[in-house]
């Protein structure tokens, strides 16, 4: 194959800030080889990511689907069977309008990040036979959609071993050669200009006090990142260790998630935190934010990996992290981080505690956390990694077709 590979990377969810998932597109967009890949992002909606990519030269497409399954998933779950099968039509219909685009542009391989995405041009692959490839950056928790993603892909790669082995074990080994592992990145020259970069407006804004012990969570607010754990963790950390401060960055993002922000605020008037909280919204500046922190918690419950973990541990950053995702492969508990169960609020409050106590072993994880990302965890060879897979996925051609010559 001569000329570069046209990969149609379709983004079901462009909206909102750019969190973990969208900041990963960014990276690979920046950093890909365009005489090699020719990357065109379909989306079904505009936003503001759209927008930035754009301007930075990629080709973005905007296919809107039917009202039916534009909404978020989790509302689509809930819907009763005959609004389900409407909205299964409605998935169908755009696959067409998705092949059509596929057979007008000849693009030689799909990408998909998530298993909506995979419902969203599925159907379209196999009717065009364009290679598609699952990228599966999140929990599986529809064995029924799961399955389907399964079957229809024909390849799939995930973050760790874990991750891999959580769920499914019998379609694991059924589809053990389509499957394979390429851990998440980071961009060595981001990390060296956030450190360059001059913070002393955020010190003044955010009102850092070098005397606290300035805490970072950062993500998205909904229930799953678990924010709720580390208020009530801090509410114990507080007794003996009142220097302690927590910044809460993120925003709810979609409406649906606008309620727990009032369920935090009541949270941190419950325990008379005013003092110790600080809810900074959506900033664009989160990693220098997060740069200019002592120590990370991330509370999730749930994660593909936890980018933003990644970027504190490469930023000398000692964390302390659910043990889930791609989390539980980087971090060497009490050598580069804590783990602890999700949800374990008492060992997040310990753990915690710890670290604020010895600035010794705050300084050992920095070192140790920062030396794991940069021995493993670089960006530009994931990024060849993958640009390599589409290529010999283009020259192969879908195993689904080749099985029926």
């Amino acid at each position: 194959m001569k000329h570069p590979v046209r990969v149609l990377i379709f983004e079901p969810y462009p909206m909102g800030g750019i969190g973990g998932n969208l900041r990963t597109l960014s990276y690979i967009l920046e950093q890909l080889d365009r005489s090699s890949v020719q990357p065109v992002i379909v989306a079904p909606m505009p936003s503001k990511f759209l927008d930035q990519v754009r301007a930075s030269g990629t080709e973005c497409l905007i296919i809107e689907p039917p009202s039916s399954v534009s909404r978020y998933g989790g509302k689509a779950l809930k819907d009763g069977l005959l609004a389900k099968l409407r909205s299964a039509l409605d998935v169908v219909r755009y696959n067409l309008r998705i092949a059509r685009l596929l057979r007008a542009r000849k693009f030689d391989v799909i990408y998909a990040n998530s298993i909506r995405a995979v419902l969203f041009v599925g159907l379209a692959a196999r009717l065009t036979r364009t290679p598609l490839l699952w990228y599966v950056k999140g929990e599986l928790n529809n064995p029924w959609l799961d399955r389907f993603g399964y079957a229809v892909c024909d390849r799939i790669l995930f973050f760790c071993e874990a991750n891999r082995d959580d769920k499914y074990p019998a379609l694991v080994r059924k589809y053990r050669q389509k499957i394979g592992i390429l851990r998440i990145g980071i961009d060595p020259a981001m990390v060296e200009a956030v450190e360059r970069r001059d913070k002393s407006h955020l010190r003044r804004e955010l009102a850092l006090d070098p005397a606290r012990v300035n805490t970072i969570v950062l993500g998205q607010l909904y229930r799953p990142k678990g924010q709720h754990f580390a208020i009530e963790a801090l509410a114990t950390v507080v007794k003996d260790c009142p220097e302690v401060k927590l910044y809460i960055v993120g925003d709810h993002v979609i409406e649906e998630y606008r309620g727990y922000r009032a369920e935090l605020d009541a949270l941190v008037a419950k325990y008379g935190l005013s003092e110790h909280v600080v809810f900074t919204g959506w900033r664009t500046d989160a990693v220098d934010i997060l740069a200019s922190m002592d120590i990370m918690l991330h509370p999730s419950l749930s994660e593909g990996f936890g980018r933003a973990v990644l970027e504190a541990m490469a930023l000398g950053k000692p964390v302390v992290v659910s043990r889930v995702g791609g989390l539980r492969e980087i971090i060497r508990h009490g050598e580069n981080g804590f783990l602890v169960a999700p949800g374990d609020v008492a060992g997040m409050s310990a753990a915690w505690s710890e670290l604020v106590a010895q600035p010794a072993l705050r300084e050992t994880f920095s070192r140790e956390a920062r030396r794991e990302v940069f021995a493993n965890y670089l960006l530009a060879d994931k990024i060849d990694q993958l640009a390599g897979l589409w290529r010999q996925m283009a020259e192969e051609g879908s195993p689904h077709v080749r099985h029926r010559r």
